[in-house]
């Protein structure tokens, strides 16, 4: 398991503060459920994001020369609850930076309300060539840092949220999308994904670059699919499903990468949904950081449990003879001459 809980940099200045982002996704660690049924990210964690940035902060201030261990938190205080599909905008400030100890204060929040506020945080300042290559982290630093993406559209509280249900097989509550934003059955939905530096591909796809496989994409693309499905967000899919029977005409254009939030969009060019054992063509495409990274043709058959049930049952009637017993001889023992 990966233990990385800041995606994105995209503001700093060495000394005083730095700003970034930790992306919740459905499929990674750290979460509980509550007593209404809602799945959430322990705020440990997102406190732990906060500490992971503040480290950056002081590493960069530094020049990669020391980094900070925790020494205390004098007091953290805990808002709304945080679920799968959120982004957190983390902010750490220095209030006191000494030769041997850091003092910072740091904030999450969702939406502009806060979940995570830390008062006072002492850290003891190492050496980094203790604990990692100093050229790495400079290398993983470079990679963080995105200082355009202020300007990036981001989808906010626009969505609707996908809440699995505690109990429930993944296929009936889905694992990837993280939420819609548009449902139009039979004819398009639009859904978001969360790329957070946790997920485990990051790590060898590619240690230097990390970005998302492009099977990868194809699959979560493929997810959003099966919701064109469902009559409304909330109705299960256990007796429907859309079985891929071909791509064609796949083009990926730019990277997806840790801290990138991906929009899925698929519409029906051709096919009934309506009816079981339909083919279905699908335009599928993908846009991060107000750019498409990716686009494709998906072919479906629509597959209806019922449907298959009945048939199944049909053919077990008009199949269904007692067969005759049949004798078979046991083993005869060799003569011997």
């Amino acid at each position: 398991m990966a233990f990385h809980y800041v995606d994105r940099i995209y503001d700093y200045e060495p000394g005083k503060f730095i700003r970034g982002l930790k992306n919740v996704t459905r499929s990674e660690s750290f979460f509980y459920w509550l007593p209404d049924g809602r799945r959430v990210l322990s705020p440990a964690a997102i406190t732990e994001g906060l500490a992971q940035l503040g480290g950056w902060l002081k590493m960069v201030t530094t020049n990669f020369e020391r980094r900070p261990v925790l020494l205390a938190d004098e007091r953290t205080d805990y808002g709304v609850p945080v679920e799968a599909g959120d982004q957190l905008d983390l902010f750490v400030e220095v209030l006191d930076f000494g030769d041997d100890v850091v003092v910072t204060r740091g904030r999450a929040t969702v939406d502009g309300k806060d979940v995570v506020v830390g008062h006072c945080c002492r850290g003891y300042l190492l050496p980094l060539e203790d604990f990692s290559s100093p050229d790495q982290m400079r290398r993983a630093f470079h990679n963080l840092y995105k200082p355009e993406f202020k300007n990036v559209s981001r989808v906010g509280g626009k969505g609707v949220r996908l809440r699995p249900m505690a109990g429930r097989s993944s296929f009936e509550s889905l694992r990837f999308v993280d939420g819609l934003l548009e449902h139009q059955p039979g004819r398009r939905v639009v859904g978001y994904k969360n790329f957070s530096s946790c997920e485990p591909y990051f790590a060898t796809h590619f240690p230097n670059k990390p970005c998302v496989p492009g099977v990868l994409l194809l699959t979560f693309v493929g997810e959003v699919c099966q919701y064109l499905l469902k009559e409304t967000i909330e109705a299960p899919l256990r007796s429907k499903a859309l079985v891929p029977t071909f791509i064609q005409n796949v083009r990926f254009r730019k990277f997806v990468e840790p801290g990138d939030q991906a929009i899925l969009k698929a519409d029906v060019i051709e096919g009934d949904l309506s009816k079981d054992g339909s083919d279905v063509l699908v335009r599928a495409q993908i846009y991060a950081n107000d750019n498409r990274v990716m686009q494709a043709e998906m072919g479906f058959r629509t597959m209806f449990a019922e449907a298959h049930a009945q048939k199944l049952a049909a053919q077990y009637d008009q199949d269904a003879t007692v067969p005759q017993a049949v004798h078979v001889e046991g083993p005869r023992a060799l003569e011997v001459s």
